[in-house]
């Protein structure tokens, strides 16, 4: 007989931002057993994650990739929640979505299979990128929806309904870190080069 939603034990894997801290503080309301790991990128590696058994796996704008051993060991499901739309799998998506003039993002919850940012859909939120927005402006945005989308996911699973899947897809490119410092560096050298113009027309 499958544990019912509220004895469930559960992972959660998010970064150190206030937006993780809140949806560990609404697990902890939903379930009675939660495991919460904070870590952000270029800090030293967690480990109390690979050790962990139970029924759920939540990531939340989390950098942390998971081994098929950890995920295996998640009786019930693993999802993650991440800040930007199925186009934009991996890291960087507010640079690069502003980058290419696109005029929405939002955030995605999905099945986390093996390879990143590739599992089953289960819903995407999506809002319109405003005029003069920022890298900054838009990954806070993109927080409050994936937040939102968060406690929508948490609610069909406290309520032991079923989540749907989505019949949106996921791009193709996968951007990586190596990429988003590439385009850091060429808006700097832009930045300097137009700074060295209008100097020179002072």
């Amino acid at each position: 007989m499958r544990t019912s939603a509220r004895k469930r034990s559960v992972l959660f894997i998010g970064d150190t931002s206030p937006w993780s801290r809140l949806a560990a503080e609404h697990l902890r309301d939903v379930f009675d057993h939660v495991t919460v790991l904070l870590w952000d990128y270029g800090d030293p590696p967690p480990r109390v994650h690979e050790e962990w058994h139970g029924d759920h796996i939540f990531t939340f704008k989390a950098d942390l990739v998971l081994k098929p051993e950890t995920l295996g060991r998640a009786a019930v499901s693993a999802l993650n929640f991440h800040p930007a739309t199925p186009q934009f799998r991996g890291v960087g998506g507010y640079d690069f979505v502003l980058r290419q003039g696109g005029t929405e993002f939002g955030a995605t919850s999905h099945h986390i299979v093996p390879r990143l940012d590739a599992g089953p859909i289960v819903k995407v939120n999506r809002f319109p990128i405003v005029p003069g927005e920022s890298a900054a402006s838009l990954s806070a945005r993109t927080a409050a929806h994936c937040l939102v989308l968060f406690y929508e996911v948490i609610g069909m699973i406290a309520n032991e309904h079923e989540l749907p899947l989505s019949d949106e897809q996921w791009g193709e490119r996968l951007y990586t870190r190596a990429m988003l410092r590439r385009l850091h560096a060429t808006k700097e050298t832009t930045a300097k080069e137009a700074t060295t113009t209008t100097e020179e027309r002072s």
